[in-house]
């Protein structure tokens, strides 16, 4: 469809199609060219600019994202190594664990009383030190499986020190 066909459909002001019509072919073609420079600087402004800006907050999205995926992946990873540890660990005697591991650490002497019931190991300390009863519950959680699943602790007159009843667990 040519031009003048196309004008001639639209309505339009009666100036502008005496315009138009007064118009000579140059200077006709002069203002479809204007006109589609306006219509492509607007497809520019409100289309091109907004698809490249979506396109490059997309693409930092893509990177932070990956990131944290990165980051999750770690961290399951961590929280599964010592389920398979603990999956890993033979079965054996709990006392002999809890001995071994009081040994090595020197604790011994603050055990109280140990005693087996069911599946659980109770032990007492009188008084221990918090950071190296939290030392002795975590070499036991990693190297033989056993967890506390019941604890009271209670405050000693002596700065940092506690009296801890604990069940132990597989």
């Amino acid at each position: 469809m040519t031009a003048p066909k196309l004008l001639a459909r639209m309505p339009m002001p009666r100036a502008v199609v005496r315009a138009w019509d007064r118009g000579s072919i140059r200077e006709r073609g002069l203002v479809l060219a204007a006109v589609a420079v306006v219509l492509l600087a607007a497809a520019w402004t409100w289309l091109w600019q907004p698809m490249q800006a979506d396109s490059e907050r997309a693409r930092r999205e893509l990177v932070r994202d990956r990131a944290a995926l990165a980051v999750a992946e770690s961290q399951v990873a961590e929280i599964n190594v010592p389920r398979q540890a603990t999956s890993a660990t033979p079965g054996g005697d709990p006392r002999v664990a809890i001995e071994r591991v009081l040994g090595e650490r020197g604790l011994k002497p603050a055990l109280t009383s140990m005693v087996v019931k069911d599946d659980r190991v109770l032990i007492t300390f009188a008084a221990i030190g918090f950071d190296a009863l939290i030392g002795m519950l975590d070499a036991l959680a990693k190297s033989d499986g056993l967890r506390p699943v019941e604890a009271t602790l209670t405050a000693r007159v002596d700065p940092g020190t506690v009296r801890a009843e604990i069940a132990l667990a597989r």
